[in-house]
């Protein structure tokens, strides 16, 4: 029988996740992935081709906290708001860790005295692990549904 107490915790994080990116509290989002984990943007192009090549790759934990620390420092990203939706979490095996995942999402964005645009969309593939009795990212994998990032990829998705 499925376990729908893990789904929900799986929704929480893919929650949490989101909206810390959101509010640009990125050591909220650093939280959610495991100590030993990687984070990776891929277009869809290169993933349905097999080809390994990411917009964004990010092996291990300190490749990641490096890219948070440059988003934070850097004076060259142009000020913008930033809204994830998060829909459609699939849980493909929720008996036994680590889980893997599936997610919808899709960015919005805002600058400063602009109408708010699309920026992409696309589709989580995860991992999951346990650590201290909380479910976190041991590996992100996003794929977007374009080759075409409009503007850059400054921030995590």
């Amino acid at each position: 029988m499925r376990d729908f107490t893990l789904d929900l915790e799986v929704q929480a994080l893919y929650t949490e996740c989101a909206t810390a990116l959101d509010e640009r509290e990125f050591e909220r989002f650093l939280a959610c992935f495991a100590s030993e984990c990687a984070y990776s943007i891929h277009a869809k192009e290169n993933v349905d081709r097999g080809w390994p090549i990411a917009l964004v790759s990010c092996p291990s934990r300190g490749l990641l906290v490096d890219r948070v620390a440059a988003i934070q420092k850097s004076s060259f990203v142009i000020p913008r708001v930033q809204r994830r939706l998060v829909s459609s979490v699939r849980v493909a095996s929720a008996t036994e860790l680590p889980l893997r995942s599936q997610a919808s999402f899709a960015v919005f964005e805002t600058f400063e005295g602009e109408a708010t645009t699309f920026f992409v969309a696309g589709r989580f593939e995860d991992t999951i692990c346990r650590e201290r009795g909380e479910l976190k990212l041991a590996a992100r994998k996003c794929i977007l549904d374009s080759s075409i990032v409009p503007n850059s990829l400054p921030f995590p998705l």
